[in-house]
């Protein structure tokens, strides 16, 4: 009986000792967030379309996808951000555009801002905000308003661009009706 005590000891300190919690293992360490740059540009973003995945779903992060939802559902989208389409909703309640002989321009300089708008209400005050479209055209707009009402905001670019693990392609073959 003796000869079996101590196995059976050792036997169940190894277990024990297995069975103890391992220390848990640490999360990733997730990059710092960039500097804003001033320029609206997509193409002088630290943030753009390649490195996007690295920041969707971060706290403090929201990211807006500005396209209209016939764009999204034709081209597809990527799962995990915020939908606010520029043309379909947030033009002429946030901000109008100028226009230029007579047409609307991108020039956010000649865009007249509606004060009034809730802005925290669809953009989280001291939040990072990362803006796509198809293109960066309406991000750069938006960029520029965001900034001068004291935004962190980043143009990723178009998503066109996108090459993501969090993308959901549309087919294609939806529209709208046309508005009356």
């Amino acid at each position: 009986m003796k000869r079996y005590l101590l196995p059976l000891i050792l036997a169940i300190a190894t277990l024990a000792a297995g069975c103890a919690s391992a220390p848990a293992a640490s999360a990733p360490k997730q990059a710092p967030i960039p500097a804003a740059v001033a320029s609206a540009a997509a193409k002088d973003s630290p943030i753009t379309m390649a490195n996007l995945d690295d920041y969707i779903g971060r706290p403090g992060v929201i990211v807006v996808d500005l396209r209209n939802f016939d764009e999204r559902l034709n081209s597809g989208y990527i799962i995990g951000t915020e939908v606010l389409p520029f043309l379909q909703y947030l033009e002429g309640r946030m901000a109008s555009r100028g226009t230029v002989d007579g047409k609307p321009t991108w020039d956010a300089a000649a865009a007249q801002i509606n004060d009034s708008f809730a802005f925290a209400n669809y953009f989280p005050t001291g939040s990072t905000v990362i803006l796509f479209c198809a293109s960066g055209t309406r991000a750069a707009f938006v960029k520029t308003i965001l900034d001068k009402k004291g935004y962190t905001t980043f143009n990723a670019g178009g998503f066109k661009d996108y090459k993501g693990a969090h993308k959901v392609l549309g087919d294609g073959s939806f529209s709208l009706a046309a508005s009356k």
